[in-house]
């Protein structure tokens, strides 16, 4: 199922440690999901990859709260509700990470909140970035670890 132009319902949902633990239930999820999942492809995801012009790969999407668990996701994550996603940046086999943070800025994209997550001062290890019509705050955080412990700071 396609939910834009070039982003699939798939994509927003495949969680390789889903597969390896067995945990199933990441692959059904609810048509309210499905529905918070094509929001965000359609608001954030598709104008930001029409506007860099290059494949956004997706590293997390949607979590079942097994999967979210599982991979120590926050316990309220907006990867639960199908609000969010992580995603990545490379061209020529570069990181290309800060370009997506600065291209939603730069666009003005609806957001609740973007991460940059455990990158350089330079260059985002990769982006979080959700979308729920009720709550779009943009919010710009970036998340480091200081001490074993994911520490945020506002940008």
């Amino acid at each position: 199922m396609q939910l834009s132009k070039n982003f699939s319902l798939s994509e927003l949902i495949e969680a390789g440690s889903a597969r390896r633990l067995g945990l199933e239930d990441q692959f059904n999820p609810s048509p309210e999901i499905i529905a918070n999942l094509k929001a965000l492809a359609v608001n954030v995801l598709q104008p930001l990859r029409d506007a860099v012009g290059h494949p956004i790969q997706i590293t997390s999407g949607y979590r079942s709260p097994k999967v979210n668990k599982a991979v120590g996701g926050a316990k309220k994550s907006d990867h639960l509700f199908g609000y969010a996603a992580d995603i990545q940046l490379w061209i020529d086999g570069k990181n290309k990470n800060q370009l997506l943070f600065d291209t939603v800025l730069k666009l003005k994209l609806p957001f609740r909140q973007m991460i940059d997550e455990f990158g350089t001062d330079t260059e985002p290890a990769w982006i979080h970035i959700s979308f729920n019509p009720k709550d779009n705050k943009r919010e710009c955080l970036r998340a480091r670890k200081v001490n074993g412990k994911t520490v945020y700071s506002k940008i």
